[in-house]
């Protein structure tokens, strides 16, 4: 009987080890596979993800447009977005990152890196992630999941609101061609009142041929929103023509008058 236990207890200290190292080697290819996804998904274990695009132009057919990638907002009135400007047939990728104060309508912060041919959002987003990260944090930038454009007729704690924009249109002299002299853009809300929120005057060298709002981003606190104003311009080379964005931001609360 002892010789059957002895023999037992030989075949359990025999195989423990293979039992062992098999598990080990379990836990080192999971370690592995976590680490290679990771080298593969270098946004795995971002705070701050690469934003997706917010398309504001509804016909994006016979020119070309500056696109609009919005971060997010902080509770002291600072917004974040990145921008791929129109290339204009430059063969180069552009690429802004800009940080700006919508309280004030001042940039705060913006980088753009050399230019080149090549290179795309996913690649200088990565190359650069640890400036653009310390820099969204330093200004309090929470980031947002999905943007999403509100039209120039909404509603917002219990008032409604329209957006009006009066322009100033010349017959340019030279080109014999209406170009744009002069923006205001005004807030009117039936239980607030109106404010005028927006005025710009616009010199004939910059060749805007039209402006439009096509909507507006409402903040998730302190009652702010931004506007966009999209200017299609003549292109540097003729056509096609441009298209880009302006953002302009307002208090949905204060700042009316009855």
């Amino acid at each position: 009987m002892k010789k059957f236990i002895y023999i037992i207890l030989f075949f359990i200290t025999l195989f423990l080890p293979f039992s062992c190292t098999e598990s080990n080697s379990d836990s080192n290819d999971d370690k592995n596979k976590l680490q290679s996804d990771a080298n593969h998904n270098p946004n795995s274990s971002h705070e701050y993800k690469l934003p997706n695009e917010l398309k504001y132009v509804k016909e994006r057919e016979g020119f070309s447009y500056d696109k609009f990638y919005p971060i997010g907002w902080s509770e002291n009135g600072n917004f974040a977005y990145i921008t791929e400007p129109a290339d204009e047939n430059s063969g180069l990728y552009l690429f802004e990152i800009h940080i700006i104060d919508i309280v004030n309508n001042k940039s705060i912060w913006t980088w753009k890196p050399e230019e080149s041919e090549e290179g795309n959002l996913e690649q200088v987003w990565n190359d650069n992630y640890e400036l653009f990260a310390q820099r969204l944090k330093e200004y309090g930038i929470v980031q947002i999941n999905q943007a999403k454009l509100e039209s120039n007729k909404i509603s917002y704690k219990s008032n409604d609101y329209e957006i009006i924009m009066d322009t100033k249109i010349e017959t340019d002299k030279d080109f014999g061609i209406d170009m744009m002299k002069g923006i205001k853009i005004t807030m009117k809300s039936p239980q607030l009142g109106s404010k005028d929120f927006f005025e710009q005057r616009i010199d004939s060298r910059d060749y805007i041929l039209s402006a439009y709002i096509p909507g507006l981003l409402i903040g998730p606190n302190n009652d702010r929103a931004i506007v966009i104003c999209q200017k299609e311009r003549v292109g540097a080379d003729g056509p096609p023509n441009m298209v880009f964005f302006e953002i302009i931001g307002t208090n949905l609360i204060t700042g009316f008058k009855k």
